[in-house]
């Protein structure tokens, strides 16, 4: 009976993993715990700002949502500081945690970040075509949250 059940939660996690890819590939997410209305306005006055998803963890993962699934699933298990930001690519997730020194940082610092963490992510998870699930290869250092910023000289 437990060999059935665990057949059929491997199933559920791939159909989940499967639709999380197919909706969210080339997009950035931002899984946090509650954000200020003040930081969350500035997001929103920058260009594409409004563009990351917001996840809220404190919503419970439901069957359905592959998104919330992901988060509580894979995400919080890595046990960063949160808001994280996730660039999510064709089989890929690139996460890295939006603290530095003990503050969020500022919303425009995203953009960078962004650019940064394609190189210098905190965790690089990848799916596995054969067994069909997430892999992470840890980078940063949970306390090195800085980036390098290319000013173009």
């Amino acid at each position: 009976m437990k060999a059935l059940m665990r057949m059929f939660a491997q199933r559920r996690d791939r159909r989940l993993l499967d639709r999380f890819f197919a909706r969210y590939q080339g997009r950035t997410l931002i899984v946090h715990q509650g954000l200020t209305l003040d930081w969350l306005e500035e997001l929103l006055k920058l260009g594409g700002g409004g563009g990351h998803f917001r996840i809220d963890i404190r919503q419970p993962p439901g069957r359905h949502s592959p998104v919330l699934w992901l988060a509580h699933r894979f995400i919080l298990p890595l046990d960063l500081p949160l808001p994280v930001l996730c660039d999510v690519g064709p089989m890929t997730i690139a996460i890295r945690h939006l603290r530095s020194a003990g503050r969020l940082c500022h919303p425009a610092d995203i953009a960078w970040i962004l650019e940064d963490m394609r190189v210098r992510a905190r965790v690089h998870a990848t799916l596995s075509r054969h067994s069909h699930r997430l892999t992470a290869d840890l980078g940063l250092a949970v306390c090195d949250n800085t980036f390098e910023m290319d000013l173009g000289g």
